[in-house]
């Protein structure tokens, strides 16, 4: 660490230093040339070498919903974790699982010029721009700070997981650090604007850098926040006008008010992950399999120190920087404002600290040129204490360690920033605080408002699976699709015993009846297929029906219906059971049909239209005539026709979250059934009172398990 922090710039006045002064500044630049060229080998050898090899996430998410633009295929639906997995699962993009969520439409923008190439070749190219991504951010540096070309390449090499991590799944942090880089050299250049349209534009590709809005209001530095502002509707506009309006309806609509939740992808693991939103989900919020021994379940507690902690960084931050606009002080505001919107963020993934790349090399510069030598050397460990490999036992010992290193160094950078200006911790800071906390206290509540009003109605879950989904009955039983490991499969559940129906391929969705011994499945490869399967033959190859996809069985197991989508656009199918006609068309693609019900006349009820807005029809398989149904509020999907045919289960969309309603038919009466700011999705009637439904309230989004509920009468 030593050879570190020798002050920059003595440009060989030696004569009053000793021998060995004078030995170890001749040897300093070797030492260092050395610890760059182990630190590569380590990033060729266990990243870069894999990365090149394998196709894994996250690359394979960029690539597929590109892909899927470049084929003419709609976007709409990116953010449903089954539509697309079958789209990988059809163009065999990546043999495993995938995902979107929760990244804005525009991610897939940049992958664009790549489609036309395989997925792994395509990955390959992007590994190589990411490296001229690193070269250019680290060449932006060199000119905006007195930091050599040898420490600059050491500095970003000792930032070992993020960065390994971050070229091994194929994500964007070289990106976004380049961005912030050439945005802090454009600053430094005295050009404001185009340093905060630079940040706007990476704001657009992940909302955390959105966070230095702060700081150009807090500097009144109008011309950097109008540049951001302008920079970020600027790519907004060309993301509308390539990927379309509609698939950005459905990510604000849909995803934008999920955020708060923090519980994207893992509301209580990963603690070694820098995120207290994390940290504060596992010791006071409980859910009875992810979470069952919180520290105190509080939801109360966990809204109000969620809050108090937003308020002390962000007030600290504002409190620290003060109004000095010198070299040294723009310097440690912006390497401070990124452990900032780190520690901020509602979700953490491991790749993110690679920005931290910034923090490290522009703070160390500006704790050097001041000569604070101490505080050069702690920022230096505490930098790799937040990024370096660490012994597992020490994580499990204390699995908050790196969110503590960078918390300190986040600290340390105020300290160091609030040196020689006076502190003014007056009434005014004092009543803000109190009214943030207010105000950050009341949306957190708002966050996990009843996330509890279904614990006791769920199911058990089947064992190694991430989401139970789609649930349906079937004699003496029911089944329904499991996230996996390595993909999708069916499981029956019966008197308590899980059984897995070890089916080829990815089963994406399922459909039954009380009343049918048959299982009706979505066998999904290059093609979807429906195939039927007999309860005395689990076990056994199914029957292949028809090409097809999220097949619905009416209550008398007497019609099935069926979507089949071409080119990216969806007809409903309708067939009987026991016929050996082919199945007909009944709602052809101009209408856009989503999700299908059939009753047990073979009448078909249909969630049609806009993704973002879809409306609930009715087709008369007498008649042929498909009319919206009268009276029901939208958004609207999901339905699920009762046994006697009088009540239409189905969710409906409310401030971002989809809440379970079920509606008589003849009296337009209505329940609902569920309340809390998470999703109920995909009901299924398991008897002519009770539901079955996915549901994600205090999981991941998306990740759900299954419930039970009786409907009152």
């Amino acid at each position: 660490m030593q050879v570190l922090v020798q002050e920059l710039g003595s440009g060989g006045r030696l004569g009053s230093t000793s021998r060995l002064a004078r030995a170890r500044l001749r040897f300093q630049p070797v030492v260092e040339w050395l610890l760059v060229a182990s630190l590569a080998v380590l990033f060729i050898e266990h990243s870069f070498v894999p990365a090149w090899r394998v196709l894994n996430t996250d690359f394979p998410n960029y690539y597929l919903a590109a892909s899927l633009h470049r084929r003419g295929i709609a976007l709409d639906r990116i953010y449903e974790w089954t539509w697309f997995q079958r789209q990988n699962d059809h163009l065999g993009v990546h043999d495993g699982l995938v995902s979107f969520a929760p990244n804005p439409p525009i991610c897939a923008l940049p992958i664009l010029p790549l489609t036309s190439l395989s997925p792994l070749a395509a990955k390959r190219v992007w590994l190589i721009v990411n490296l001229g991504f690193m070269a250019l951010a680290l060449s932006a540096l060199r000119r905006a700070t007195e930091v050599r070309w040898r420490r600059l390449i050491l500095i970003s090499l000792l930032c070992v997981v993020p960065l390994h991590t971050n070229f091994l799944y194929g994500q964007y942090y070289a990106l976004i650090l380049l961005l912030i880089c050439v945005a802090y050299y454009a600053f430094h250049l005295e050009r404001p604007f185009t340093a905060g349209a630079l940040l706007g534009v990476a704001a657009m590709l992940k909302i955390f850098p959105g966070l230095f809005l702060i700081l150009f209001l807090w500097k009144r530095n109008w011309l950097s926040a109008a540049g951001m502002i302008l920079g970020a509707a600027v790519l907004a506009a060309a993301s509308v006008s390539v990927l379309g309006l509609e698939v950005h309806r459905v990510f604000l609509s849909e995803v934008v008010p999920q955020i708060p939740r923090g519980d994207w992808l893992g509301p209580y693991y990963y603690l070694e992950r820098s995120s207290f939103t994390t940290l504060w989900s596992h010791l006071f919020l409980f859910e009875p399999e992810l979470n069952p021994s919180p520290l105190l379940d509080s939801p109360r507690l966990y809204a109000l120190i969620q809050a108090a902690t937003v308020v002390i960084v962000v007030l600290g931050f504002l409190l620290s920087i003060g109004k000095s606009n010198t070299r040294r002080a723009i310097a440690l505001d912006w390497a401070a404002l990124v452990p900032l919107s780190l520690l901020l963020s509602s979700q953490s993934g491991i790749y993110h600290p690679s920005v931290l790349i910034f923090t490290a090399i522009v703070g160390f510069d500006a704790l050097m040129q001041s000569n604070s030598k101490v505080k050069a050397v702690l920022f230096l460990a505490l930098y790799l204490m937040a990024c370096a490999p660490l012994p597992g036992v020490l994580l499990r010992l204390l699995p908050i360690l790196r969110l503590a290193a960078t918390s300190a160094l986040y600290v340390l950078l105020l300290i160091a920033a609030s040196t020689g200006s006076e502190l003014h911790f007056g009434r005014r800071w004092l009543a803000s605080g109190l009214v943030l906390g207010i105000i950050f206290t009341v949306l957190n509540l708002r966050s996990v408002r009843g996330r509890t009003e279904d614990f006791s109605r769920r199911l058990p879950s089947p064992p190694n699976g991430y989401r139970a989904a789609d649930p349906v009955p079937i004699a003496d039983g029911l089944a329904l699709t499991l996230m996996q490991r390595k993909g999708y499969g069916a499981v029956f559940l019966q008197d308590g015993d899980f059984r897995d129906l070890q089916l080829p391929g990815d089963v994406l969705s399922v459909a039954g009846a009380e009343t049918s011994p048959l299982l009706y499945a979505e066998l999904t490869g290059s093609q979807s297929f429906i195939v039927r399967l007999p309860v005395e033959r689990f076990g056994l190859a199914p029957d292949t029906l028809s090409e097809g996809q999220e097949p619905s069985l009416s209550p008398n197991g007497k019609w099935l219906a069926f979507i089949r989508e071409e080119k990216g656009r969806n007809a409903v199918w309708l067939s009987t059971t026991d016929s050996k006609y082919a199945p007909q068309m009944v709602v052809p693609s101009i209408y856009n049909p989503i999700d299908a019900t059939v009753t047990s006349e073979g009448d078909v009820i249909t969630a049609a239209g806009n993704v973002s807005d879809p409306r609930l029809f009715l087709l008369k398989r007498g008649t042929r005539e498909l009319a919206a149904l009268a009276g029901f509020p939208h958004p609207a999907r999901y339905p699920s026709i009762s046994p006697d045919g009088k009540r239409l289960a189905f969710s409906r969309r409310d401030q971002g979250s989809w809440h379970l309603v079920v509606r008589e038919l003849l009296t337009g009466f209505e329940q609902q059934l569920t309340h809390a700011t998470c999703n109920a999705i995909s009901p299924s009637w398991e008897s002519a009172r009770t539901l079955l439904y996915a549901t994600d309230c205090g999981r991941g989004v998306g990740l759900s398990a299954i419930a039970r509920v009786v409907v009152p009468r």
